[in-house]
């Protein structure tokens, strides 16, 4: 029931003093604390919850000022503008509280305890340096993109941020393989929306205003997780999207070696774009997206080309002198070679077609995931190309088999000058196919 004349809702009835609930523009629902800075999802209305979270916040805050006191840190760190995040949970162990410290001057989080930072760091492998290892910081831009009440929007961030997505958008006009994850289009749309924030500096906590704040973070921590995964400032770092910074390799297996012959090297040709595609497990959704709409597009042309072939088989087959009685000839056994082939490309076809509509609404991650599991160590992604040359290397042998049912038809007919004949124009017309090939 709703009360009579009740004209506000509150998000939530009997918050602790102090505290203020807010909404993110997403729908999420957190707690702030003004004062101390601090951030939490739980829900705090709960008395049990709220005494665990300001007994582990004055307990980390307490803790801070006297690291700060120890070693002197007071030049760089003030605790006034430290922002908290923490989440008590409860496992088998007791209680346990996890948390992380928002330095916003230095755009870094921390810790008073050694942190691992494999959930982070396993993204980017091999061997990292320190000030590698402070690019992660880039996940302070997320702290941003989860909890904008107390960000500030600066002349230089936004200039800063105006600066990255130009540099972006050249670098896609300029090169083919810019690592950068974002398309042309995108980058347009991020310039305009920035053009559109329409304050700078510190806006009154819970304003409207707060709300177009998130878009800032999300988007510089775009950038500098993609400055992260391609070893920005290192000596190894990644200047074009189909570099590895890895020293990797691929090996064609046994299998590709024997099967490249055979589908008319048409896997070489695909493996070599999905290796060009996912470098150092890192997928690109616009590129990944163009493969796969490429891809679509030639399944596309191959099924009304087998359909083609198709009908001129069955065609073929129904000519009398095909199937004179006399066994199953040379001809006969082509065409129905012939037949089978092109009808195995069109199913195989319509099962890729059906696939790829569903693949090219995939991003980078989803991307990443499919390619991952089908990756091998040594081979790379070897099999996914036999799999994907599968329907065009049919539709070839279809068109050879009714190439050799009509020949083999041809030359039982007519005499020896209409076999030179014909015969010659044939040799010509392969020689000539073979050597545009």
């Amino acid at each position: 029931q709703v009360g009579l004349l009740k004209l506000t809702f509150a998000l939530r009835d009997s918050i602790p003093n102090g505290w203020t609930a807010q909404r993110h523009p997403e729908g999420a629902l957190y707690f702030m604390h003004s004062e101390s800075k601090t951030f939490t999802e739980v829900n705090i209305c709960n008395k049990e919850i709220c005494e665990d979270v300001e007994y582990f916040r004055d307990f980390l805050f307490s803790e801070l000022r006297d690291e700060i006191e120890i070693r002197e840190l007071s030049e760089s760190l003030n605790i006034d503008d430290v922002q908290l995040v923490l989440e008590p949970k409860a496992d088998h162990h007791g209680m346990l509280c996890c948390y992380y410290f928002v330095n916003p001057r230095s755009r870094s989080l921390f810790w008073l305890d050694v942190w691992q930072g494999d959930e982070i760091f396993r993204d980017c492998r091999g061997a990292l340096s320190l000030p590698h290892k402070g690019k992660p910081a880039s996940i302070s831009w997320g702290h941003w993109e989860l909890f904008p009440d107390l960000c500030t929007i600066t002349e230089d961030l936004r200039d800063e941020i105006v600066d990255m997505i130009i540099h972006a958008t050249s670098d896609h006009l300029t090169s083919k393989l810019s690592p950068c994850p974002l398309n042309i289009e995108e980058l347009k749309n991020y310039l305009s929306l920035i053009d559109r924030i329409s304050h700078t500096g510190s806006v009154p906590i819970g304003s409207q205003e707060t709300k177009q704040y998130s878009f800032p973070g999300r988007i510089m921590h775009t950038f500098y997780h993609n400055y992260f995964l391609n070893f920005h400032g290192e000596e190894c770092v990644r200047l074009a999207s189909d570099q590895t910074v890895h020293g990797w390799k691929y090996r064609p297996s046994l299998l590709m070696t024997a099967c490249a012959p055979l589908l008319f090297m048409a896997p070489v040709t695909s493996v070599r774009l999905l290796h060009k595609i996912f470098v150092d497990d890192i997928a690109s959704t616009e590129k990944w997206n163009t493969f796969v709409n490429k891809l679509h597009s030639q399944l596309q042309d191959t099924n009304l080309l087998a359909t083609v072939l198709l009908n001129a088989n069955v065609g073929f087959l129904a000519i009398q002198s095909v199937d004179n009685g006399g066994g199953v000839p040379l001809r006969q056994l082509a065409s129905y070679m012939s037949l089978v082939a092109s009808l195995s490309s069109i199913i195989l076809g319509l099962v890729f077609v059906g696939h790829t509509r569903t693949e090219t609404r995939n991003t980078a991650f989803q991307a990443a995931k499919f390619l991952h599991r089908l990756q091998h160590e040594t081979h790379g992604l070897e099999t996914l190309a036999i799999i994907h040359s599968l329907p065009y290397a049919l539709l070839v042998w279809g068109m050879v088999l009714f190439f050799v049912a009509f020949v083999s038809e041809m030359s039982g007919l007519g005499d020896v000058r209409s076999w030179v004949s014909v015969g010659s124009f044939v040799l010509v017309v392969a020689l000539l196919v073979t050597w545009s090939i």
